[in-house]
Formats: C-alpha cells, structure tokens, sequence
C-alpha cells in the first residue's frame, strides 16, 4: 500500500513523527549533558528548553483526539487495549531500562540499584512517565463519557484545561506530577479539536502555521527570560498548532519521503521506548573510544536513536510478536510497501492501538 487507508488520518501520523523526532533530539541533548563532555555548548540548553514547551503536550492532544473515534466501547476490551498498548510496554521497558543503567552507568545518568528495582513500577524512570499516565488519562475520559456521553466528555476537557491554566499561573502545588496536571488538559484538548472541523480547516493555511510559530517563538521566549507561568500553556498551545498546521499542510503520503515520515509515525511507541537504550549505548561507544565532538554524538545518537528503533519494530512485526515484548499489538504499516505487518487500527500517541 502506497498510501495511507482511508480510514486513516495521515496528517496524525506526520504530527506524530514531527513529535518523536523532537523527543530523541532533546534526549540526545540531555543525555550528552549528563556525560562527561567537558564543553556543553550554552545553546542545547536553549534547545532544550524550546522543544520541551509543547513535543510532550502535542502527544497528549493528539491521543484526545483520536480517542473518540479509536477507543473500544465495551470496557472489557478498552481494559486489553490500554494494558497492551501502554502498560505492558511501560511495564517491560521501564524495568529493562532500570537494569540497563546498572550496567552502563558510567555513561548514563544515575545507576538505579537492583534493590530499587521493584519501585520502579511505580516509578517511572526519566521519559518512561508518559505511558502510565496515558494510560490513567485515557480511563478517566472514558468514565466521563460513560456518566455523560458527549457532554460528559466536553465538561471534562474544559474543567482540566482550566485548572491547569489556573495551576500552572499561580505555580499551585500538590501532590500530584504537574505532567499529569498538562495531560489532562490536553488531552482533553484534543478531544474537543475532534469535534472542530473549522478549527482544523483553519490551521490548513500557511498564514495560519506561521502566526503559532511566531506567536510560539514569542511565548517561550518570554517563558524561558522572564518565567512568566502564564505563557507555559500558551506556548504548549501554540507550539501544538504549529505542528498541527504543518502536518495538515504537508502533501498527501504518495511520494517515498512522505511514507517514509508517515511510517515513523507509526513506528513512534517503538521509538518512544527503546531510543534512550540505543542513545545510551552509542553515546558509551563513543566515549569509550575518546570521542567527545558534540556535532558527532548529536548525529550518530540521533540516528540510532531512530534507526534501530525501527528496525526493533520491523522485526518485531514481522514475526508477530509485538505484545510479548512489550511494542504495543502487531500492526499493519499504510505506509510501507507489501502490506508488511498485520493490521490494527490508528491511536495518536508514540504507538498504534
């Protein structure tokens, strides 16, 4: 297949991608950070800074928009999905990543100790907390679109995206992760975008995509000189629509860079899960070997942090084994020539339901 189905949002598989690029670029950033570079050059903090005001908010919108359309509406079934597709893979890669870091901390941040093994269930290590907490997001829109349908939903989306508004403003503190607090209102967010045909009509403008990334460029920069908390969720707002925007404009997935960019989409739980095992063991080599060139480590951490991810997810798929190891249910790629995987049905979030 050439193309993608139909039944399929091509523009979400390039948000997608757009995303989990952005996601193992800036851990590439960090982990070199955390290394032992004797010179960290002042502009990957910057970097840094700007591609974490809205990569992770746009995941979360992207899963609010598709759940109407995608989730089950038996809870048997929407129980199976969401532990295949978000806790197992959390469960497995979380633990396996904990253990990684006993073997290769001198080249990764903090080694975990073994004794400290079982609190990690609970615990997500580093980038590892957004499957739990999509997993608990996804429930808590289901049970309000039980009590209420529709409406149930909608009141739910407007009261989370207003109390973190109001939480992030006022720098209100409690107990629970702020990150939990930023999920829920985006991923409400995107539910309501599900039911604003004009809205995305709108963002399917090239006047439209450069007014987000001004009006993102100016709000972050505020945010990050100023630490104005008001402009954090107007950032992630704008920041959000810009890729939005550049998703939809981008052409229809008939030409190889335009499947290719669509399949990474598809591929994006994979990479979301194992990139920083890659990362990690490539950054080792090359200290391992004396070579400390930023410009070599940000291309060659990037590129396995992308490449063999991909590669793990072929194969995987190919020999139908995804659920086992925790790569989310076998799929089938729109994207890829000779219908390569088995087939499933699309979930906007770093994986496919």
């Amino acid at each position: 297949m050439t193309a993608a189905a139909p039944t399929r949002f091509h523009w979400i598989d390039y948000a997608k991608a757009i995303g989990i690029l952005l996601v193992v670029f800036g851990h590439v950033l960090i982990g070199m950070r955390f290394s032992a570079f004797t010179q960290f050059p002042s502009w990957m903090i910057t970097t840094e800074f700007y591609i974490y005001s809205f990569h992770m908010p746009l995941f979360f919108l992207l899963s609010g928009y598709v759940f109407p359309i995608s989730k089950e509406k038996k809870f048997g079934r929407f129980l199976a999905s969401s532990l295949i597709n978000l806790f197992i893979p959390y469960l497995i890669w979380n633990v396996v990543f904990a253990l990684l870091k006993n073997l290769s901390f001198g080249s990764v941040h903090v080694a975990v100790p073994f004794s400290d093994i079982p609190k990690v269930i609970l615990h997500p290590i580093q980038h590892f907390w957004f499957l739990p907490y999509l997993f608990m997001i996804r429930f808590l829109y289901w049970f309000a679109e039980r009590i209420d349908g529709m409406r149930g939903l909608g009141v739910f989306a407007a009261c989370t995206a207003a109390w973190y508004m109001i939480y992030s403003t006022f720098g209100l503190q409690d107990a629970v992760d702020p990150r939990f607090y930023m999920g829920l209102a985006f991923f409400g967010l995107g539910t309501l975008l599900e039911r604003s045909s004009d809205v995305l009509a709108a963002l399917r403008r090239g006047g439209a995509l450069a007014a987000c990334v001004l009006a993102w460029a100016a709000l972050a920069t505020v945010c990050y000189l100023c630490g104005f908390r008001l402009f954090i969720p107007l950032a992630a707002i704008a920041g959000v629509a810009a890729v939005v925007s550049l998703a939809l404009l981008l052409p229809a997935p008939t030409t190889p860079w335009s499947r290719a960019l669509g399949f990474l989409g598809e591929a994006s739980l994979g990479i979301y899960i194992t990139h920083g095992i890659f990362m990690a063991l490539t950054r080792t080599v090359l200290l391992k070997v004396y070579v400390s060139s930023v410009g070599v480590h940000i291309i060659l951490g990037t590129m396995a942090a992308v490449i063999c991810p991909i590669i793990l997810v072929i194969v995987a798929n190919k020999l139908a084994v995804s659920p086992f190891i925790g790569l989310g249910r076998n799929w089938s790629s729109r994207y890829l020539r000779g219908h390569a995987f088995r087939d499933t049905q699309p979930l906007a979030r770093p994986g496919n339901n």
